[in-house]
Protein backbone atom coordinates (compact mmCIF):
# COMPACT_ATOMS: atom_id res chain seq x y z
CA UNK A 1 0.00 0.00 0.00
CA UNK A 2 2.97 2.10 0.98
CA UNK A 3 4.10 1.57 -2.55
CA UNK A 4 1.17 2.61 -4.20
CA UNK A 5 1.41 6.26 -2.21
CA UNK A 6 4.88 6.74 -3.33
CA UNK A 7 3.91 6.57 -6.77
CA UNK A 8 1.91 9.43 -7.47
CA UNK A 9 4.35 11.56 -5.18
CA UNK A 10 7.33 10.16 -7.39
CA UNK A 11 4.73 10.76 -10.15
CA UNK A 12 3.96 14.69 -9.32
CA UNK A 13 8.01 15.43 -8.73
CA UNK A 14 8.58 14.42 -12.09
CA UNK A 15 6.15 16.07 -13.64
CA UNK A 16 7.36 19.77 -12.00
CA UNK A 17 10.84 19.03 -12.53
CA UNK A 18 10.44 18.53 -16.33
CA UNK A 19 7.85 21.57 -16.39
CA UNK A 20 10.95 23.51 -14.64
CA UNK A 21 13.47 22.44 -17.37
CA UNK A 22 11.33 23.28 -20.07
CA UNK A 23 10.55 26.66 -18.64
CA UNK A 24 14.19 27.34 -18.32
CA UNK A 25 15.27 26.47 -21.19
CA UNK A 26 12.43 28.93 -23.04
CA UNK A 27 13.96 31.75 -20.61
CA UNK A 28 16.99 30.97 -22.23
CA UNK A 29 16.00 30.92 -25.71
CA UNK A 30 14.05 34.53 -25.18
CA UNK A 31 17.48 35.88 -23.51
CA UNK A 32 19.01 35.28 -26.88
CA UNK A 33 16.32 36.54 -28.94
CA UNK A 34 16.07 39.46 -26.58
CA UNK A 35 19.57 40.20 -25.34
CA UNK A 36 20.18 43.81 -26.55
CA UNK A 37 23.29 43.74 -27.19
CA UNK A 38 23.07 41.38 -29.73
CA UNK A 39 20.43 43.11 -30.86
CA UNK A 40 22.46 46.29 -31.03
CA UNK A 41 25.08 44.64 -33.11
CA UNK A 42 22.53 42.84 -35.42
CA UNK A 43 21.38 46.82 -36.08
CA UNK A 44 24.42 48.02 -36.63
CA UNK A 45 25.60 45.50 -38.71
CA UNK A 46 22.40 45.62 -40.85
CA UNK A 47 22.73 49.75 -41.19
CA UNK A 48 24.31 50.51 -44.69
CA UNK A 49 27.63 51.72 -44.87
CA UNK A 50 27.67 55.41 -44.94
CA UNK A 51 30.53 55.47 -47.61
CA UNK A 52 31.85 52.77 -49.68
CA UNK A 53 35.24 53.70 -49.80
CA UNK A 54 38.03 51.16 -49.73
CA UNK A 55 40.71 52.08 -47.82
CA UNK A 56 43.44 49.07 -48.10
CA UNK A 57 45.64 47.72 -50.85
CA UNK A 58 43.89 44.95 -51.25
CA UNK A 59 40.69 43.93 -49.17
CA UNK A 60 41.32 44.19 -45.79
CA UNK A 61 40.48 45.80 -42.07
CA UNK A 62 37.70 49.21 -42.38
CA UNK A 63 36.73 47.70 -45.98
CA UNK A 64 33.13 46.46 -46.34
CA UNK A 65 31.63 43.34 -47.27
CA UNK A 66 30.54 43.52 -50.30
CA UNK A 67 34.73 44.63 -51.47
CA UNK A 68 35.45 41.50 -49.72
CA UNK A 69 33.19 39.68 -51.82
CA UNK A 70 34.19 41.13 -54.77
CA UNK A 71 37.90 40.52 -53.76
CA UNK A 72 37.45 36.95 -52.74
CA UNK A 73 34.07 35.62 -53.55
CA UNK A 74 30.70 34.58 -51.14
CA UNK A 75 31.90 33.91 -48.29
CA UNK A 76 30.63 30.98 -46.08
CA UNK A 77 29.01 32.21 -42.38
CA UNK A 78 26.54 34.86 -41.81
CA UNK A 79 26.16 39.00 -42.00
CA UNK A 80 28.80 39.47 -38.67
CA UNK A 81 31.02 36.93 -39.33
CA UNK A 82 32.10 35.47 -42.64
CA UNK A 83 34.80 32.90 -44.10
CA UNK A 84 36.40 33.45 -47.12
CA UNK A 85 39.14 31.37 -49.17
CA UNK A 86 38.19 28.03 -47.86
CA UNK A 87 38.54 29.15 -43.83
CA UNK A 88 41.95 30.72 -44.64
CA UNK A 89 40.36 34.38 -43.76
CA UNK A 90 37.74 35.09 -41.24
CA UNK A 91 36.42 38.19 -41.24
CA UNK A 92 34.36 40.14 -38.27
CA UNK A 93 31.78 42.92 -39.57
CA UNK A 94 30.45 45.53 -37.80
CA UNK A 95 28.16 48.03 -39.98
CA UNK A 96 29.37 46.19 -43.02
CA UNK A 97 32.99 46.72 -42.63
CA UNK A 98 35.61 44.26 -41.02
CA UNK A 99 36.38 45.17 -37.95
CA UNK A 100 38.65 41.85 -37.11
CA UNK A 101 40.46 39.66 -39.68
CA UNK A 102 41.78 35.82 -38.79
CA UNK A 103 44.56 34.83 -41.12
CA UNK A 104 44.95 31.09 -40.70
CA UNK A 105 48.46 30.83 -42.55
CA UNK A 106 48.25 26.97 -42.38
CA UNK A 107 45.75 26.66 -44.18
CA UNK A 108 46.32 29.46 -47.33
CA UNK A 109 45.43 28.12 -50.57
CA UNK A 110 49.06 29.81 -51.82
CA UNK A 111 50.91 27.07 -49.39
CA UNK A 112 53.51 28.29 -46.40
CA UNK A 113 54.72 31.74 -46.56
CA UNK A 114 58.02 33.19 -45.24
CA UNK A 115 58.24 35.49 -42.54
CA UNK A 116 58.57 38.00 -44.80
CA UNK A 117 55.20 37.42 -47.74
CA UNK A 118 53.26 36.88 -44.36
CA UNK A 119 54.23 40.43 -43.50
CA UNK A 120 53.77 41.82 -46.89
CA UNK A 121 50.54 40.01 -47.31
CA UNK A 122 49.08 41.65 -43.82
CA UNK A 123 50.23 45.28 -44.73
CA UNK A 124 48.03 44.91 -48.16
CA UNK A 125 45.53 44.77 -45.99
CA UNK A 126 45.48 47.24 -43.21
CA UNK A 127 44.51 50.97 -43.88
CA UNK A 128 47.31 52.26 -46.47
CA UNK A 129 48.42 55.50 -44.22
CA UNK A 130 48.57 53.30 -41.36
CA UNK A 131 51.58 54.37 -38.95
CA UNK A 132 53.43 51.88 -37.09
CA UNK A 133 53.48 52.77 -33.18
CA UNK A 134 55.19 50.16 -31.01
CA UNK A 135 56.30 46.46 -31.87
CA UNK A 136 56.64 44.46 -28.86
CA UNK A 137 56.87 40.36 -28.05
CA UNK A 138 54.28 38.99 -25.67
CA UNK A 139 55.84 38.77 -22.52
CA UNK A 140 53.67 35.54 -21.87
CA UNK A 141 54.35 34.33 -25.40
CA UNK A 142 57.62 34.70 -26.83
CA UNK A 143 56.11 33.47 -30.66
CA UNK A 144 53.58 36.07 -30.75
CA UNK A 145 54.37 39.78 -32.41
CA UNK A 146 52.35 42.62 -31.46
CA UNK A 147 52.42 45.69 -34.10
CA UNK A 148 50.47 48.73 -33.20
CA UNK A 149 49.54 51.29 -35.69
CA UNK A 150 47.01 54.30 -36.07
CA UNK A 151 45.04 55.30 -39.11
CA UNK A 152 43.36 58.88 -39.82
CA UNK A 153 41.26 57.02 -42.40
CA UNK A 154 40.42 54.19 -40.55
CA UNK A 155 39.19 56.53 -37.76
CA UNK A 156 37.11 58.59 -40.09
CA UNK A 157 35.77 55.87 -42.12
CA UNK A 158 35.01 52.96 -39.09
CA UNK A 159 32.01 53.93 -36.58
CA UNK A 160 33.23 55.10 -33.14
CA UNK A 161 31.48 52.55 -31.03
CA UNK A 162 33.56 49.64 -33.65
CA UNK A 163 36.34 51.10 -31.12
CA UNK A 164 34.87 49.98 -27.98
CA UNK A 165 36.92 51.96 -25.30
CA UNK A 166 40.17 52.23 -27.64
CA UNK A 167 41.02 55.45 -29.60
CA UNK A 168 39.50 55.61 -32.50
CA UNK A 169 41.89 54.95 -35.72
CA UNK A 170 43.81 52.29 -33.62
CA UNK A 171 44.37 49.08 -34.59
CA UNK A 172 46.76 45.60 -33.96
CA UNK A 173 48.35 42.89 -35.64
CA UNK A 174 48.98 39.74 -33.76
CA UNK A 175 51.42 37.49 -35.40
CA UNK A 176 51.71 34.14 -33.74
CA UNK A 177 54.40 31.76 -35.14
CA UNK A 178 55.59 29.39 -33.22
CA UNK A 179 57.71 26.22 -34.56
CA UNK A 180 55.11 23.45 -34.07
CA UNK A 181 52.35 25.09 -35.41
CA UNK A 182 50.89 27.32 -39.03
CA UNK A 183 51.77 30.91 -38.62
CA UNK A 184 48.40 32.59 -37.77
CA UNK A 185 47.85 36.41 -37.51
CA UNK A 186 45.01 38.75 -36.33
CA UNK A 187 44.39 42.27 -37.26
CA UNK A 188 42.06 43.98 -35.10
CA UNK A 189 40.79 47.21 -34.47
CA UNK A 190 41.67 48.94 -30.70
CA UNK A 191 45.49 48.43 -29.09
CA UNK A 192 45.06 44.96 -28.26
CA UNK A 193 45.72 45.43 -24.34
CA UNK A 194 43.68 42.32 -23.32
CA UNK A 195 45.93 40.35 -25.43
Amino acid sequence: MKKLRLFPLLAAAFLFLSGCNSNEEQIVKEEDVTNPSREEQRAETEAPPEEDVQITETAGLGDTREVFNEEYGEPEGDEEIANYLDDFMVVTFENHRAVNIELHFGSNPEGPQTEEEILAYIEERIPTDAEEIDRTTNDQNSQQEIIQYKSETLKNTVSDESFAQDEPGAFTVIIEKGQDTAPFATITLGKGQNI
